[in-house]
């Protein structure tokens, strides 16, 4: 059993995946910057390798096209039916993708601003941070 001053202590883990490297660079900057943990994967393949392994993330951001055998929406689709109370932030620069997303977690049209990503999931998470 881990002590409950322990658990209040770890920082909320986020899995960031993105195929652009500038983009998935910038925004785990901003969310380390705001406090979070930040775990990166430029495919949703890697991402849900890391996932199976068992390792805890408390949030999920994906890009939805990406190159591999998932796309970030699959991706998106596979934790949600794993952990359906997960924070799923799924972002595209293609708005007709929007209702899928929206099905498994909150859309995030891109461009977006990595502040405003951050500020986002701190307010989703409230008392949980």
């Amino acid at each position: 059993m881990v002590p409950q001053e322990q658990l209040k202590s770890e920082r909320v883990r986020v899995l960031l995946v993105e195929d652009e490297w500038f983009i998935r660079f910038d925004l785990a900057e901003q969310l380390r910057g705001a406090g979070f943990e930040v775990v990166e994967a430029s495919t949703a393949d890697d991402a849900m390798e890391y996932i199976s392994s068992g390792e805890r993330i408390d949030a999920l951001i994906t890009d939805i096209r990406m190159p591999g055998t998932l796309d970030g929406l699959e991706l998106a689709e596979r934790v949600h039916d794993m952990q359906p109370m997960l924070l799923i932030l799924v972002a595209s620069g293609s708005i007709e993708l929007e209702s899928a997303a929206s099905r498994v977690g909150r859309f995030i049209r891109k461009p977006y601003d990595p502040k405003q990503i951050a500020t986002l999931i701190a307010e989703m998470l409230g008392p949980a941070l």
